[in-house]
């Protein structure tokens, strides 16, 4: 499990180094801000259409102290979400998240390659598209479940928006 999100980790700075060292005009980027709109999560990866089925939070293997996000396509089917291990065959959204209450706006400095952003995942060509640009809003977190709102967006073909609740997977 530990090697898997090793991989991961990897897969994440990897494609965030090609998508943001990509040509592109600037007309092509997302403005600043945020508009959470009051939906269903949805919205598109690599210009497919995504809507929110089932999700899963759970404690970072990476950060002490942050939660690790999954939200799975609503054509993704689960005999158990929280025992669901890999990326599927659907369009899927992932990230990390300090484990508090609040609001997240994204973001990434190129020197440091801190920031906060959310992984819009394609199967199709295992494609990481990294969205820099919206917000993230934790509204509450219990011990069952976590809700939340999202505006990510990195491109015109790559950005979702809406609601969200997620289900708790305690540590396997």
């Amino acid at each position: 499990m530990k090697n898997l999100h090793q991989l991961l980790l990897l897969c994440f700075v990897s494609a965030l180094i090609l998508s943001l060292s990509s040509c592109g005009s600037d007309d092509d980027e997302p403005s600043a801000g945020y508009d959470f709109i009051d939906q269903n999560l949805q919205g598109t990866i690599d210009g497919l259409p995504f809507v929110f089925g089932e999700g899963t939070f759970e404690a970072s293997f990476f950060t002490e102290g942050d939660i690790s996000l999954d939200f799975h396509h609503a054509d993704e089917q689960f005999d158990d979400v929280c025992g669901f291990i890999g990326f599927g065959d659907q369009l899927k959204v992932f990230f990390e998240i300090t484990n508090e209450v609040g609001l997240y706006e994204l973001f990434i400095n190129l020197n440091t390659f801190e920031g906060q952003t959310v992984t819009l995942y394609n199967p199709e060509g295992q494609v990481h598209n990294i969205a820099t640009f919206g917000a993230v809003e934790i509204l509450t977190i219990t011990d069952t479940q976590l809700t939340g709102r999202m505006d990510a967006r990195m491109d015109a073909e790559n950005s979702v928006n809406g609601n969200f609740t997620l289900v708790f997977c305690p540590e396997n």
